[in-house]
């Protein structure tokens, strides 16, 4: 009876149980990994449509704030030149208030 467990053939019983305990074990660590990855791939998946939709919303952003910058560039140009055709006239009127003034003083009045 020795030499039957000795031969290669014949494993006993109790070894059996191990080895088929091992062998539900590493199944079970290869569906655990699978799902993992399954899981992990998803989730890769998902941060890389997030990214995308942060990316495009930041480009909307971006032309919008182009044109209102546009938008306020002109509507300054447009207030400088008002201001300086006030500053102008504002000039003048100094200078015909001026010619005024003096015209009073050299009547008398």
């Amino acid at each position: 009876m020795v030499g039957r467990f000795l031969d290669k053939k014949h494993v006993p019983l109790v070894n059996l149980s191990a080895t088929s305990d091992e062998s539900n074990r590493s199944a079970e660590d290869d569906e655990k990994k699978r799902r993992r990855k399954v899981s992990n791939r998803e989730s890769a998946r998902r941060s890389r449509m997030r990214k995308r939709r942060h990316l495009n919303e930041l480009w909307s952003m971006l032309v919008h704030l182009i044109n209102e910058n546009k938008c306020l560039v002109d509507e300054l140009s447009r207030a400088n030149e008002g201001y300086e055709d006030v500053v102008e006239e504002n000039k003048k009127l100094r200078e015909e208030n001026s010619k005024l003034r003096k015209m009073i003083g050299e009547i008398g009045f």
